[in-house]
């Protein structure tokens, strides 16, 4: 072999010192590595004299501390108090801001700080989770990877009187890729006020006064029906052909009407929380948008196009409670005041954008081009596109699976509330006819009729609005009967497949050595967990497993093996993905397609004992 050129020797050196120090290097990046999903709980009471915080993150979230570690990465119980608070001021007390109204109240006091296990429980209340702070810190023997534990921070604002407006802002969004925070407000009387956001949200007024909630709300509305497309495509086919003032007031008020209906039915819960419900609407929202398009280019008629102002109007009054329903939460107590607002807000922004619109159009219809062109053109180019969305979310709703309630005297009940409902909204229609027929209808016949061929007759366009009508019912009511007679069941997709596939990589790794998989499928699972909440087998798999060392994994990794061990047993993945909230948990039940019918199905007692811990 020929040696090297005196001149690369130096390089080669250096090359081989690079390759020395790899993996070295990687070590230190992934010890520092950002967590994709960071879960923040926190619970924040006011009291007489004080504001008091309590706030639970993982560890795996805090980098830049050296923490005393021994064998195995685990923390070093005994001397890792200093380091520990350390982390609790860099990572918790620094990202958060507190007011009273518009009084900063400053920097807060760190008054106790621990360490746990993933399956400690104690934060799964405001009582259990400060007994615990105080009297029960983590044992000295624990021998588990730091970053698997979890930090819990209790912090104080003193205050010299009663705090009566308190608004918080945290800042924790840098803990990771994506970090969910869930915030209850612990009342003095007792009550809970829960908050869920992602990110950093701002400023959040935990107790807001009405007339917080109003302006608030006023904006979220203005914002979500600026910010939808479809909304102001549909807004715009259905005032293309008629631009006077008198057939505008009656179509937006038909709209108005319709989508305040089903928004205040979204408001008081009556709909249902079924996966396939929130794409069904997407799809009616377009198909909404094409119907309109289309129509204008057959020819549309004022009679009929308020009565299909009103119809799609309870469509899209689902629509604008999708985004409703997030935002309630920061309503406090005035809920009936924030809807009100929210739709205040939506008709502000329709006010708004037929101001710009119209007179835009009739100057475009009046120099550039004729009128019936114009809006030949530009129905068809709406109707195009709305048609693509309508597919693409036809598609998504085919993937979401359908779960049929059972016939019981709770399906009854709730029919018959739809039923009542169907009747209070056709005497608001019968209203409305009559109003339109004596205020908004021109007088003249050819000022009611946009040129352009038409449908046959008076009686059937009616018709077909009042058919539309009634199938909207009792498709809100049939759902809200699904939603309501029958949790959600492991069969609608509550997991995803990338979290199956995590699960599966977990369980091989840490648990096959004392679990099969045989023990977790089939007729052994059939006989311990059909019928029963998802929490209760995700609550033994957090205690239990692994069996040598139970509780020792992250919340996420739990997740992960429940998703897993629900596809071992035929229940499909979804677009949702599974958690850790019990309440959530709490509300979904152990399915297979033997069970979604309800009749017939077999269930585990709800009364039988949860399997014994591992020792």
């Amino acid at each position: 072999m020929r040696a090297l050129p005196r001149f690369a020797r130096p390089l080669r050196a250096a090359f081989l010192a690079i390759l020395l120090a790899l993996p070295l290097a990687w070590r230190v990046v992934s010890a520092h590595e950002v967590p994709q999903h960071v879960a923040v709980r926190a619970y924040v009471a006011p009291l007489t004299d004080r504001v008091r915080l309590l706030v639970q993150i993982p560890m795996d979230a805090v980098r830049d501390v050296d923490f005393p570690l021994v064998a195995q990465d685990a923390l070093d119980v005994p001397r890792a108090a200093p380091f520990l608070a350390d982390a609790a001021r860099l990572w918790v007390a620094d990202g958060i801001r507190l007011r009273d109204g518009a009084r900063d109240l400053g920097a807060p006091q760190l008054v106790a700080v621990r360490a746990t296990l993933p399956g400690d429980r104690a934060f799964a209340s405001y009582t259990d989770a400060m007994r615990a702070i105080r009297e029960a810190p983590l044992d000295t023997t624990v021998h588990v990877p730091h970053g698997q534990l979890r930090l819990e921070v209790w912090l104080e604002w003193p205050t010299a009187t009663p705090v009566r407006d308190l608004v918080i802002e945290p800042l924790w969004a840098h803990l990771g890729v994506r970090t969910s925070t869930v915030l209850t407000l612990v009342r003095a009387d007792g009550g809970l006020r829960p908050y869920a956001f992602d990110g950093n949200p701002g400023a959040v007024r935990l107790d807001p006064r009405w007339w917080h909630a109003a302006s608030r709300f006023v904006g979220e509305g203005m914002h979500h029906m600026l910010g939808g497309l479809d909304h102001l495509l549909f807004v715009l086919c259905l005032v293309l052909p008629f631009r006077q003032l008198r057939p505008l007031i009656g179509l937006v008020t038909a709209f108005t009407v319709g989508h305040s209906f089903t928004l205040l039915a979204s408001a008081l819960g009556w709909t249902p929380d079924a996966g396939w419900f929130a794409p069904l609407v997407e799809v009616l929202i377009a198909l909404s948008i094409v119907f309109m398009a289309v129509e204008n280019m057959l020819g549309a008629k004022l009679e009929r196009r308020w009565r299909m102002a009103f119809v799609f109007g309870l469509v899209h009054g689902f629509g604008f409670s999708a985004a409703l329903q997030d935002a309630l939460q920061l309503a406090g107590s005035h809920v009936l005041v924030s809807l009100a607002a929210f739709n205040l807000g939506v008709e502000l922004a329709q006010v708004l954008v037929l101001v710009l619109t119209v007179p835009l159009l009739a100057q475009l219809f009046r120099r550039a081009v004729p009128e019936r062109a114009g809006v030949l053109v530009a129905s068809a180019f709406v109707a195009h596109e709305a048609w693509h969305w309508m597919r693409e979310r036809a598609a998504d709703l085919s993937a979401q699976p359908f779960v049929r309630p059972a016939l019981d005297a709770a399906l009854a009940l709730t029919v018959a509330r739809w039923m009542t409902a169907a009747l209070l909204m056709l005497g608001v229609w019968w209203l409305m006819e009559g109003l339109m027929r004596r205020w908004v209808w021109p007088r003249n016949e050819s000022e009611r009729t946009v040129p352009g061929p038409h449908l046959a007759g008076h009686s059937l366009p009616g018709a077909v609005a009042t058919l539309l009508c009634a199938v909207a019912v009792t498709m809100l009511g049939v759902s809200a009967a699904q939603a309501q007679v029958a949790p959600r069941s492991t069969m609608a997709g509550v997991y995803t497949a990338d979290q199956a596939t995590k699960g599966r990589e977990v369980f091989n790794g840490m648990c096959l050595g004392c679990h099969t998989t045989a023990s977790h499928q089939g007729t052994a699972f059939q006989l311990k967990w059909f019928g029963r909440p998802l929490f209760d087998l995700y609550d033994y798999l957090s205690q239990a497993m692994p069996k040598t060392a139970p509780g020792s994994l992250t919340e996420d990794e739990y997740v992960w093996v429940t998703a897993y061990i629900l596809r071992l047993n035929g229940m499909p993945a979804g677009k949702v993905e599974l958690n850790a909230e019990p309440q959530w948990l709490k509300a979904v039940r152990v399915d297979s397609g033997s069970t979604r019918n309800g009749a017939g199905a077999r269930s585990a007692p709800s009364a039988a004992p949860l399997p014994a811990r591992h020792p």
